[in-house]
């Protein structure tokens, strides 16, 4: 036997949901216009965003964060 589908949404669904009101029931935009309005002004400041080179202050900005990592490890396990 086909299952029919009811055209009210009212009338089809669990009967809890059936009790909510139909702005809880309303799809969610995937970005709030919040975020939206944040994406926006930062795509003005900066339109052409470029992997930055490599500089000597990341080279030892990444070295101290991996000494340190490896520090807090090596205290863990002793």
């Amino acid at each position: 036997m086909p299952m029919i589908r009811a055209l009210n949404p009212e009338l089809a669904g669990h009967p809890f949901r059936r009790t909510l009101p139909a702005h809880v029931l309303r799809r969610l935009p995937v970005f709030e216009p919040e975020v939206l309005e944040a994406m926006r002004k930062a795509e003005l400041r900066s339109p052409d965003v470029s992997w930055k080179k490599l500089t000597l202050q990341d080279a030892k900005e990444f070295l101290l964060a991996y000494c340190a990592c490896f520090l807090a490890v090596m205290a863990f396990i002793s």
